[in-house]
């Protein structure tokens, strides 16, 4: 068997011209192994460029080896080889073109028939750039190269109120603690058959009315062609009382029906493949067991558009939430979102709805650059009904895609459970770290993968949990999207071995793989412009010494000595709202949080004069509150380079201000209410944190984010591993939701 002989490591480099790229290279480790098919990898890199030419890739290397790089470019992987110089070295020149990152694996061989295997199998897809379809047949089977430590990166990369604490902080005491939930449910799998077909560009971005940008061809060499997306729902429908959820998809403007009101919206479509038309629900059911998916193509003329419907049943009173996706198939992420909504009357009161008065929605049109939708995903679709939440899981790596089903029938009581079990390992920190710290931070790290490892084999199912294990050193930047479903702590999730697959001592929890969250029908602002006078930082100094947080003091410093500029403040509830009405760029609370059980339920942060002995409501600011000031706002339509005003960046450095408490008519908590409101970037907490590693976090992310420019992603990931050297679990507390690639640009 070929092996490469023991080649020297630290040895690439890539040189661009001063100031014109940005590199950031990953060694492999000493120890990493050859392959059967002596391969060896050298190095992933990370080329971002701010202006157009060349980057050269030089390998210092043994003279007997053969060199080359597969370099992904915008998703599509091309392999390379190196050529060998006078001198001795081997090295290419990468065309490189201004705000466009590039990813490099390099990698030596013991023959040129050994680059020639690699080569085959990067053009069929492997090495990390995809795999094969599920209908496709089995490649020649190519061992892949075990990189040891090394990380195949695919993108740029609570005291007594229940808030943090200037020590170890419990959970929040807010709810009983529940006994254990009942299992969940797996419901059967639908059949998903992926043609046979490279997957290609995603249609570009669309807005209101405006032709959407794009590639130039589709999935399989086709023009993306437009289209129009609207739904029509009753203005009023009633609990128990069946009615109908109209889709349609058209090549022409659909006229508004009498007396509504609409916007226009379109979206692109490539026309040799089949869309997926899908409804999530909430306080609303498929009338007799219909299915949630329906498949349908492109119009052939633009008279005739294609009208779907879905017959549903309204649980009780209250609001019924429906978002309705258009997927094309091996791509996961939509290609357009709708997002209506309706009171659900009681029954007694239908006599007064008015006959056939209806409206139509067309919402946020989200089409993902071609960057995000090349992104390891995992796709989460939830509908929920009477307590029961029906997950619609899909995870796709590369071209790989696999799908599960999973029923819970007792949604809050499984989400309680977990938190409880949180609490529990937190409550049993404090008093081990006084004897040993290393051994009480060891201790949660195994409590907290096994509580992760529970979750994903209880939810992902076998073949999701296959798929992500055999790539776990190839994912980064993992986006979850979601119609909805915020409730589970998805970043605490681990990845298992399925059957066979090998175990692994290391940690894979989701949140150390670059997790970022985004929300359907929500903005994704790749650019965050930000004005030193719309800047607002607060942290409260608590009256009551009991709830003081001084190292919460240092995260607005932290900003000021950034930006050069000391932030605002707001002293109080009614200033934070004078704020919201004013507009801001960025808004930070470095402060307690809690889920709040007295009137008004919901989230709330508390202001220096809060105090749980006399709480009138005028201490703190709720997320009702926030529904107030800031209303849905429906589309934000950024400008061309992906910035939007109406979008700013929200971060809640505040405890259990991260998570949404399911509800069967709607959804709760500052999460939503800033995102549906048209917040770009909101961060926040999903449970009790530590005073010190909370700063430490905030810290780094700033100084990533502001002071190196680095991506929101890249920015995230940093600070988790700085929170996460201190040995606490305030590293995989922080939920983030955002466009991994979006960057915060002070004005």
């Amino acid at each position: 068997m070929a092996r490469v002989p023991d080649a020297p490591r630290g040895v690439v480099e890539v040189i661009g011209d001063r100031g014109a790229v940005d590199v950031r290279i990953d060694h492999a480790p000493p120890d990493a192994a050859a392959d059967a098919h002596g391969i060896a990898l050298l190095a992933d890199v990370v080329v971002h460029a701010f202006a157009t030419g060349t980057a050269t890739v030089r390998v210092r290397g043994a003279a007997d080896l053969h060199y080359a790089a597969i370099v992904v470019r915008e998703g599509i992987a091309e392999f390379v080889r190196l050529d060998r110089l006078p001198g001795g070295d081997v090295a290419r020149e990468i065309a490189v073109e201004a705000d466009r990152t590039l990813h490099l694996t390099v990698v030596a061989g013991a023959s040129a028939d050994a680059l020639t295997e690699l080569e085959a199998e990067v053009m069929r897809g492997g090495m990390g750039m995809g795999g094969e379809l599920e209908s496709a047949p089995p490649p020649p089977a190519v061992p892949e190269i075990d990189l040891g430590d090394a990380v195949f990166d695919t993108g740029p990369i609570g005291g007594a109120v229940g808030g943090r604490s200037p020590g170890l902080a419990p959970a929040p005491d807010l709810v009983p603690v529940p006994a254990p939930a009942p299992p969940p449910a797996v419901a059967p799998a639908p059949d998903h058959a992926l043609p046979h077909a490279p997957v290609a560009a995603s249609p570009g971005a669309a807005d209101g009315g405006g032709a959407a940008p794009g590639p130039v061809e589709g999935l399989d060499g086709a023009a993306p062609v437009p289209a129009f997306v609207d739904a029509e729902i009753p203005s009023g429908i009633v609990a128990g009382v069946a009615f109908d959820a109209v889709v349609r998809l058209s090549l022409a403007e659909l006229a508004s029906t009498p007396g509504t009101s609409r916007r226009r919206t379109r979206a692109r479509f490539d026309p040799s493949r089949d869309i997926e038309v899908s409804v999530q629900l909430r306080g609303l059911a498929l009338a007799g067991g219909a299915p949630s998916t329906v498949t349908t193509t492109l119009p052939t003329t633009a008279d005739q558009p294609r009208r779907l419907v879905f017959r549903l049943v309204p649980d009780a009173p209250g609001r019924g939430h429906i978002t309705v996706t258009f997927t094309q198939p091996p791509v996961v992420t939509p290609l357009a979102v709708l997002a209506l909504s309706a009171p659900i009357l009681p029954a007694d009161e239908a006599d007064g709805l008015g006959g056939g008065d209806s409206h139509v929605v067309a919402a946020s049109v989200a089409v993902p650059p071609r960057e995000i939708a090349d992104l390891p995903t995992l796709a989460i679709d939830e509908s929920l009904s009477h307590g029961t939440s029906e997950l619609h899981i899909t995870a796709k790596v590369g071209r790989t895609v696999r799908h599960h089903v999973v029923r819970l029938d007792d949604k809050a009581g499984y989400v309680e459970e977990i938190y409880a079990e949180l609490a529990r390992i937190r409550d049993g920190f404090e008093p081990e770290a006084a004897d040993d710290p290393d051994e009480a931070a060891d201790t949660v790290r195994r409590d907290v993968r096994s509580l992760g490892a529970r979750i994903a084999r209880e939810l992902l199912g076998d073949d999701i949990n296959a798929l992500l294990w055999s790539k776990r050193r190839r994912i980064s930047q993992l986006v979850l999207q979601t119609s909805g479903e915020l409730d589970i702590p998805w970043e605490i999730v681990h990845l298992v071995p399925v059957d066979r697959q090998r175990a692994d001592p290391d940690r894979f929890f989701l949140g150390d793989l670059g997790l970022t969250r985004w929300m359907y029908g929500t903005p994704r602002p790749t650019v965050i412009p930000l004005d030193a006078e719309r800047v607002v930082a607060i942290a409260p100094e608590y009256v009551n010494p009991e709830y003081d947080l001084p190292r919460a003091r240092e995260e607005v410093t932290t900003i000021g000595a950034l930006l050069s500029a000391p932030p605002r403040s707001a002293a109080d509830p009614a200033e934070l709202r004078a704020v919201i009405a004013e507009g801001f760029d960025l808004l930070h609370f470095a402060g307690h949080g809690r889920w709040r059980d007295a009137a008004p339920l919901g989230q709330e942060i508390a202001f220096a004069t809060w105090s749980e002995d006399s709480d009138d409501g005028t201490g703190s600011y709720t997320d009702s509150d926030a529904r107030r000031d800031l209303p849905e706002l429906g589309d934000v339509v950024g400008a061309a380079d992906g910035s939007a005003r109406g979008a700013p960046f929200v971060f809640l450095s505040a405890c259990d201000v991260g998570r949404l408490r399911a509800g069967a008519t709607g959804l709760g908590g500052f999460a939503e209410v800033f995102l549906r409101g048209g917040v770009g970037v909101f961060i926040g907490c999903s449970w009790a944190v530590r005073d010190d590693v909370s700063a430490a976090f905030v810290r780094t992310f700033y100084e990533h984010a502001l002071g190196r420019r680095e991506t929101l992603g890249e920015a995230v990931l940093a600070a988790r591993h700085a929170a996460r050297d201190a040995g606490d679990l305030t590293s995989l507390a922080f939920t983030v939701f955002a466009d991994p690639r979006a960057r915060l640009v002070p004005r």
